[in-house]
């Protein structure tokens, strides 16, 4: 217990330091769409973990800007992981599904895709095989507009 939390500070400071908005997995944590983490401009990163073979994160970016923007979406999965991203667009339809068959690799999407003035894009970060996950090491998303 006091290692996991030395390494949480540690981590925290780090990630701090950087830029990137650290959000440390737990249960109930951003699990759901309805519960999705909140991505706020200017700072569009975070840095997370999927803790077991059942954990995915949900993020939300809601396009406050006044004007319809498009974006892009960067993930930088853990060493020797396999993590993709889901993008699920306002309005429904399928999601789509990207992922680096490169352990340790990332995913960076750029799309055409514009979002209106209001609003929300969410996006679901999972481990891409049923044994990919890390209760050590941390994955990064960033989204960009």
């Amino acid at each position: 217990m006091l290692k996991k939390k030395l390494i949480i500070v540690v981590l925290t400071l780090v990630l701090s330091l950087t830029g990137v908005t650290s959000a440390f997995a737990y249960e109930g944590w951003a699990d759901t769409k309805a519960t999705a983490y909140q991505l706020q401009a200017p700072i569009l990163g975070v840095s997370s973990l999927l803790d077991s073979p059942y954990d995915t994160d949900w993020y939300s970016w809601t396009n406050n800007t006044g004007v319809s923007r498009s974006f892009s979406a960067k993930l930088v999965s853990p060493a020797g992981k396999i993590y993709g991203f889901s993008i699920i667009l306002p309005g429904g339809g399928s999601p789509s599904y990207y992922y680096d068959s490169t352990p340790g690799g990332f995913v960076k999407v750029s799309t055409t895709v514009t979002i209106a003035p209001g609003a929300t894009v969410y996006f679901q970060v999972r481990g891409n095989t049923f044994d990919q996950f890390s209760t050590t090491e941390p994955y990064n998303f960033t989204v960009l507009y």
